[in-house]
């Protein structure tokens, strides 16, 4: 193989490998230009083509239970549904006007409609039923007579097969009892609820009451039975809860009309012993005088802060300065101020007529002397004025203090007569709320025990019957279209989902992207598979087995040739030099088709007119002899013993066959040790003599897992082609083959993937490729070709 440079070897994924590096390599895979990606996305045409590929285990499980659905269906028992309609209105009056007591109170709400419709599916109600008819016996309701199906069938007859080989008889069963008159109505019961259906009318006050039953007759008794003992039952509740609520009030009377005359002598009593006979009026008079006499003390302490005023003003003798707008009394400072401001005044004309009067007249001057006299006279009754006044302000000023005091005590005085009251008040009032409460209570007591009285001889029921049930005409299950259509969903949805579970479990290789995914290496080609059908005609020498190694022989224009010729120009344009001239063919594990790929692009390469060589290197298990009708040996292992010239290996080891230009090598005599053979400096000379001898050089290897002879042979050729087969490769084995080949640094040019079913709806693109060069419509060559191994 030629040996690319560095440039080469980052635009192709192949690369030359030096015959002397032999140390073990770790393999990791990268990604293929153009390779897909793994994403999340959901690709709806590959669940299609899962499920066109297991169409028919689909089929298949949709026509067994279709087949099991018709089979119960046709078991069971006709069944008839009688109904009855019922409207369940809220009460139009209450009788009552207190809702407490009132058991029927919203009757129009979605509760007390769900409380009916369990009422109806009570058990106590069913007892009810089955005992006014007297059903207890009845053999629907026993279990004498119970629908059929196909598990109650075999049990049946397991329990026929069972005491006909025992010999059971009936004498030799247990004796029956003979049955109690009484009997429980429970049982009977149980089964009546299970055939009976409540239905609400969807915004509706109607009701549709059902009862199924294998007698159409039996099953409109059943339903009108239930419904009439529905409203009887209801009428009879609203009596007992009078005559119920009739007892309670009673006795509550009872007990209150006692605690109305505890509380009346309680009241007495505390107002006899506190003495009032009005205490809220006590009370209010007392807040009156407490009220007036802090009024009285507010004047009498703003008094004394202004007369307070006045004497500091007298004391500084500032009377002048008094406040003349007081209070206005008699006598008040206010007066006194201006009397006092009069006689100043008198007495500064004076003294202003006596300066007058001294520029023109001498002291001795009569009138000045009496003028002055008078001046003296104003000056003495204006000192006594001012005394006078500052006595009468301190007298006014300690009286008024006085006063203060006397009312400070006195409200005092009224503030604690007044919070005694108010205690009082509180027990008073205390006892008054409970003998009014006692009082109140009695009295509805008393107007309900009258209501009750009257409301027990009016029963008006809101149950009312629309339509009764009538015997149906038709059976109403079951219905064996309505069931078919079932079951054909039912087997439609369990076969997909057991076609998505097989293919989510599936671990093989069956497409291309599979590959592309798992190794850096591309795919060369796709073998299609050939069936058993498609066979005919294409035997070997009169051997039929042999049919698939020349199949490109004897079908060199079908649609499986032209897969070969395609194999054959990819490996022209493998690597940069063209095709390797040494080549390789081996594959994970055996009978994934290696040896017949390998017969068949040796036989394309010949048909070109190359000179080709087929060696048949699977030491272990060979089989290209027998597809050519020649001898094991001698062959490839005697050619590596005898190590002769490339003369004596033509003449004496390879074979010609009825293809010009294909030859062939057989594996030669049985060796213990076939891979120290593949191992040996004998071996590559002698592939070395082979390559001059030929264009080509085919190798059919043996598989990769658990030998060792592929992979030491690998290390010798040119390029290595890996051969996978659709359907049957396992991936994990499939990439710890291509790591092991990576390990060893072998040339791996490619994978081809084999036995590709191009009527799967998986290889539709590939089978309309291939369609193009079916010349034959008499056969269809678009298979693929199996393995063909020697057991």
């Amino acid at each position: 193989m030629a040996s690319g440079d560095d440039r080469d070897a980052k635009t192709h994924p192949l690369r030359a490998i030096p015959q002397t590096e032999q140390a073990l390599v770790r393999y990791e895979p990268r990604a293929l230009p153009g390779a897909p990606d793994d994403d999340d996305s959901i690709d709806l045409r590959e669940y299609w083509n899962i499920l066109v590929k297991r169409k028919w285990l689909i089929l298949a499980m949709v026509l067994v239970v279709v087949t099991a659905t018709f089979v119960a269906t046709k078991l069971q028992v006709p069944e008839y549904r009688a109904t009855a309609l019922v409207l369940i209105e809220p009460e139009a009056t209450q009788i009552l006007g207190f809702q407490d007591f009132d058991q029927t109170s919203g009757r129009g709400s979605a509760e007390y409609r769900a409380s009916q419709y369990e009422i109806l599916r009570s058990l106590s109600l069913a007892e009810a039923v089955v005992r006014a008819e007297q059903l207890e016996h009845h053999p629907e309701l026993t279990g004498q007579v119970r629908q059929r199906s196909v598990v109650a069938e075999v049990r049946g007859l397991a329990s026929l097969l069972v005491a006909h080989v025992f010999g059971a008889t009936d004498a030799d069963l247990p004796a029956t009892e003979p049955q109690p008159e009484r009997v429980s109505a429970a049982p009977a019961a149980g089964r009546l609820r299970s055939k009976l259906a409540i239905e609400p009318v969807r915004n509706t006050q109607v009701v549709r009451v059902s009862v199924v039953s294998f007698d159409p007759e039996f099953a409109a008794r059943l339903a009108n039975a239930v419904v009439r003992e529905y409203i009887d039952g209801s009428l009879q509740r609203r009596f007992d809860s009078g005559t119920q609520a009739r007892r309670f009030l009673e006795g509550q009377l009872d007990e209150m009309r006692i605690a109305l005359e505890r509380s009346d002598r309680a009241l007495a009593q505390f107002a006899r012993e506190a003495r009032v006979s009005d205490l809220d009026q006590n009370i209010q008079m007392a807040r009156d005088g407490l009220r007036s006499k802090s009024t009285r003390l507010d004047e009498a302490r703003q008094e004394i802060l202004q007369l307070t005023g006045w004497r500091n003003l007298a004391q500084q003798g500032r009377i002048e300065h008094l406040d003349s707008g007081g209070s206005g009394q008699s006598g008040g400072p206010s007066l006194v101020a201006e009397r006092l401001a009069h006689l100043e005044a008198r007495l500064q004309d004076k003294t202003l007529n006596y300066q007058n009067m001294a520029r023109q007249y001498t002291e001795s001057f009569p009138d000045r002397v009496n003028l002055r006299a008078e001046i003296e006279t104003l000056r003495a009754e204006i000192a006594s004025e001012q005394r006078r006044i500052v006595s009468g302000i301190a007298g006014r000023l300690e009286a008024r203090t006085a006063e203060a005091q006397s009312l400070e005590e006195a409200i005092e005085r009224r503030e604690e007569q007044l919070m005694a009251l108010n205690e009082r008040s509180v027990q008073f009032n205390i006892l008054l709320r409970e003998h009014e409460t006692n009082r109140e209570l009695y009295d509805a007591l008393l107007q309900r025990m009258k209501e009750v009285g009257v409301a027990a001889g009016v029963q008006k029921s809101n149950i009312s019957v629309i339509d009764e049930a009538r015997v149906p005409g038709g059976a109403f299950r079951p219905t064996l279209t309505k069931n078919l259509a079932i079951a054909s969903m039912l087997g439609l949805m369990i076969g997909v989902a057991l076609a998505l579970l097989l293919e989510f479990l599936d671990s093989t290789i069956r497409r291309t992207e599979d590959i592309e995914r798992l190794v850096d290496r591309p795919v060369l080609g796709l073998i299609p598979l050939v069936r058993p059908r498609d066979q005919k005609g294409s035997s070997a020498r009169g051997r039929p087995d042999r049919a698939l190694s020349h199949y490109s022989v004897t079908h060199p224009r079908s649609a499986v040739s032209e897969a070969f010729r395609s194999l054959r120009t990819s490996l022209m344009f493998s690597t940069p030099t063209g095709m390797p001239k040494v080549l390789l063919f081996t594959s994970a594990s055996q009978g994934e088709g290696k040896s017949t790929v390998a017969a068949n692009l040796a036989t394309v390469l010949a048909q070109n007119g190359a000179s080709v060589l087929l060696i048949d290197a699977d030491l272990r298990r060979p089989s290209l002899h027998r597809d050519f009708g020649i001898a094991r040996a001698p062959g490839l292992t005697d050619a590596i013993a005898q190590a002769g010239g490339a003369s004596e290996i033509q003449q004496l080891l390879i074979q010609g066959t009825e293809q010009e230009g294909l030859h062939v090598m057989p594996t030669g005599h049985a060796t213990p040790s076939p891979a120290e053979l593949l191992s040996s400096s004998q071996f590559e000379q002698l592939l070395n003599d082979c390559r001059r001898m030929f264009d080509h050089v085919i190798m059919d290897a043996p598989p990769i897992l658990g030998l060792a002879d592929a992979v030491v042979a690998s290390r010798m050729v040119d390029g290595v082609v890996l051969i996978a087969s659709a359907g049957q490769t396992g991936k994990e084995n499939f990439r710890i083959s291509v790591q092991r080949l990576h390990q060893v640094q072998a040339p791996l040019l490619g994978v081809v993937l084999n036995r590709v079913d191009l009527e799967s709806p998986e290889y539709s693109y590939y089978s309309a490729y291939y369609y193009n060069y079916e010349p034959d419509k008499s056969h269809r060559e678009t298979e693929a070709i199996p393995q063909r191994k020697a057991s």
